[in-house]
């Protein structure tokens, strides 16, 4: 059945049509090749990196701050570039098997020409998506969506064109090598060496082809696409040396040589300007980039080591594994300010006894009493409710740029309708990731404002400021150089760094944000113990051994424990950091530095390596409280006794991205969701478990203090699902007028009428 259906003359025509084998050869021997095409079509075809915001980087481009014709342009072009580095590679791979090439005038353009099934899938599904997503989700007219698309189409097309006439100056046919065509030829393989000419390199060529000519590997074709809309039959090779065919391709394959290096070139010079505004490229470029990089790669493993590649592919992971185990060949990345001369040394039950008995504790619990003094002095009193002030503390999840956006306009406008009461009743802000970014700066702005130096921190601007882009300078970093040589350095006072994606994030975020928070971390001691504005507590994951890394511009050893007892038993939970690296002048830390440690988003941020022995691996503080709840509760746990003389009651609000837990009805599963279901559920609900440890903790707290405690909720996932806005470093303009227009819902205003009952009118 199966033999009279190949032989049918329709069915023949199919399967051994070029285009046609060459995708079956792809789907058989270039999985690799393959797995590149389905990463890229899953992100254009909004089915893989939703939530993360990955794919609108392909969708919605932005350059220099605007999604633009410029953007598609560029976005476009370096899919051509994508497309051609496909060709190239493939050509490489597998052009011997397909001997009737040779025969032809520009072998390596009827190759392409042939190979278009993948990439034509793939620019068709990118184009349905753009227009999609355009016209009914930004509300984008037609007018403009079809300019966008002209521009894309016509950088990819710039490409293509570019390349194709590069590859039709510099590729020979057989009849430019041999001074005759295929069917005239009848000389010997020994002739080749009279007639092939490659300079001192013409033996190794002749030697290496006249060897591989023993072994074949040929895929049936009979009919390949010839022009646009013409389709001939192909040639019979049989009668022809087969070492002549194949040093036909060996010398194209020397242009495609040429064409990798400069690709390589070419990345390694938009590495060197990447910090020009001009140069740094949409992060989907970027992205493309790299994979034509790969594809590049895979290209050049298969044809040196042949049947070895995957062989040679997993003993370079091995060998980068063994690698990465010595400091000299490991790629840290560095909190920028301190001094990596000389380790500390990192021993929890060393630090714990010092704490003990040095009585630092007792120490920093009356220096922060001083600080809230000097707050109660400032803080506004309602005489209607009491005659002691509200004491606030704010709380902020992460979330990438959705929550920095969200927590800033959240604060931002509770102040302004509570007339500025809010942050002048608020003592320490907490969290992690993104909201910390959008608090900090907020903070920032009200510091200046107290100084004098601004007049508003209710204006608009500020919050188009904190939504603004910082994927792009991280992918650009990424692709042109973490993933190389990070041969380019940068002087920070008294310490040189290494560039990397990690000074890519804090350069673009103090770009955004007029430099504002290009300060110390002690730049804040001053005014945070005098109470000009509220504290900021970091709490990032020390990846070691899973304890909190507490910074802080003020001393807080009392934060390292969950109680103030003389218990022998009693062990650190939290390391400060300002104690333990105390001989690295920790006070000069970049606030950025901070942020960025707090918001190590996995992949996207590297993980910081601090001077220590053992060297400490940082990490989000999403890791063991998403919140911050944690950290306020152990505060207010240490601060109670002060707390219950000196206030009217504790406000706590709670800013994040996600929504109350929901449990999910029974539903009807695959076997493969069975088998990944209890390791999926345990990670995806890592978010929901430390809410509900939260309100536990929140709970507790309530029973130890005399005052009542009040919890605020600004909950975004209450009032927008999930995923329509996406949790990265990136927000698309119609997700940022969807997330302010989110702060009018019903009931998101019931929390602002709650709080202004507690401030302004008292509760009900």
């Amino acid at each position: 059945m199966l033999k009279k259906f190949i032989s049918h003359p329709t069915s023949r025509g199919i399967i051994y049509f070029f285009p046609f084998q060459l995708l079956m050869l792809h789907l058989q021997r270039n999985q690799v090749l393959l797995l590149i095409w389905i990463v890229v079509f899953g992100f254009v075809s909004n089915r893989v990196g939703v939530g993360l915001g990955i794919s609108y980087l392909f969708i919605v481009p932005e350059y220099l701050g605007q999604v633009s014709t410029y953007s598609y342009a560029l976005v476009g072009f370096a899919l051509g570039g994508f497309m051609t580095a496909f060709n190239v590679s493939s050509y490489v791979i597998n052009s011997h098997r397909f001997t009737f090439l040779a025969t032809l005038k520009r072998p390596f353009i009827k190759y392409c020409s042939n190979n278009f099934i993948i990439p034509s899938t793939v620019l068709i599904v990118y184009l349905f998506n753009i227009y999609h997503h355009l016209r009914y989700y930004e509300l984008m007219q037609p007018w403009p969506i079809l300019l966008n698309m002209v521009a894309f189409l016509g950088g990819t097309l710039a490409f293509i064109l570019l390349s194709a006439l590069y590859f039709q100056l510099l590729n020979k046919d057989f009849k430019n090598i041999f001074g005759k065509s295929a069917d005239e030829d009848e000389g010997s393989t020994l002739a080749m060496l009279t007639s092939f000419k490659l300079g001192i390199f013409r033996r190794h060529f002749i030697s290496q082809v006249t060897r591989r000519s023993k072994y074949r590997d040929e895929w049936p074709v009979e009919t390949y696409l010839c022009n646009i809309g013409r389709i001939s039959r192909c040639k019979k090779t049989e009668h022809i040396d087969r070492a002549k065919l194949l040093m036909v391709f060996q010398q194209n394959h020397i242009m495609a040589s040429i064409f990798a290096i400069l690709v390589f070139a070419s990345l390694i010079l938009l590495g060197v300007f990447r910090e020009n505004k001009y140069f740094e490229l949409p992060a989907a470029a970027s992205l493309l980039l790299l994979g034509t990089m790969g594809m590049m790669v895979v290209a050049a493993v298969h044809f040196f080591m042949r049947g070895w590649s995957t062989v040679f592919f997993i003993g370079i992971v091995f060998a980068l594994n063994w690698l990465s185990m010595h400091s000299n060949f490991r790629a840290i990345n560095y909190a920028y300010g301190l001094d990596y001369e000389k380790p500390a040394i990192y021993d929890p039950e060393a630090m714990t006894k010092e704490i003990r008995e040095s009585g630092c504790m007792e120490k920093d619990i009356a220096y922060h009493e001083e600080i809230l003094n000097n707050w109660k002095k400032k803080a506004y009193v309602n005489p209607t409710i009491s005659s002691k002030p509200k004491i606030v503390f704010i709380n902020c999840s992460g979330g990438g740029l959705k929550s920095a956006l969200w927590t800033f306009y959240c604060i931002q406008v509770s102040d302004h309708q509570l007339q500025g009461k809010l942050l002048q009743n608020t003592v320490l802000i907490t969290g992690s990731s993104g909201g910390m970014i959008g608090a900090s700066y907020l903070r920032e702005l009200y510091l200046q404002q107290q100084m004098g130096v601004i007049d508003n921190i209710y204006d608009p601007k500020w919050s188009e400021n904190v939504s603004k882009d910082m994927l792009n300078p991280i992918a650009t970093s990424m692709a042109l150089n973490d993933l190389f040589l990070r041969w380019q350095h940068f002087t920070e006072g008294n310490y040189t760094y290494p560039k990397d994606r990690g000074y890519a994030f804090e350069r673009k975020l103090n770009e955004n944000t007029n430099y504002v928070l290009d300060k110390r971390l002690g730049d804040y001691t001053e005014p945070e113990r005098n109470a000009i504005i509220p504290m900021m507590m970091f709490s990032p994951s020390i990846t070691n051994d899973a304890k909190r890394l507490i910074i802080s511009s003020q001393p807080v050893s009392f934060m390292s424990y969950n109680n103030t007892a003389d218990n022998r038993h009693a062990y650190i939970e939290n390391i400060e950091f300002t104690r333990l690296f105390k001989n690295h002048n920790p006070y000069n830390l970049k606030f950025t530095s901070a942020i960025r440690m707090n918001a190590t988003f996995p992949y996207v941020l590297p993980v910081v390596s601090l001077p220590s022995s053992p060297l400490l691996e940082i990490m989000d503080a999403g890791m063991r409280d998403n919140y911050g709840t944690r950290t306020s509760m152990q505060y207010i746990f240490h601060m109670r006794k002060w707390i219950n003389e000196n206030t009217s009651g504790i406000v706590m609000i709670r800013i994040f991205d996600g929504k109350r837990v929901n449990y999910e009805k029974q539903r009807n599963t695959s076997l493969l969701q069975d088998l990944v279901s209890p390791l999926g559920g345990l990670v995806g609900n890592v978010s929901k478990i430390h809410l509900q440890e939260n309100d536990q903790l929140i709970q507790m707290i309530d029973e130890v203090v005399d005052v009542p405690v009040d919890v605020v909720e600004y909950r975004l996932g209450e009032v927008i699902k999930d995923k329509e806005i996406s949790m990265s470093f990136h927000l698309t303009p119609r997700e940022k007028q969807r997330l302010i227009a989110a702060f009018d819902d019903d009931k998101i205003k019931l929390e602002i009428e709650h709080l202004r009952e507690i401030f302004l009118n008292g509760k009900k």
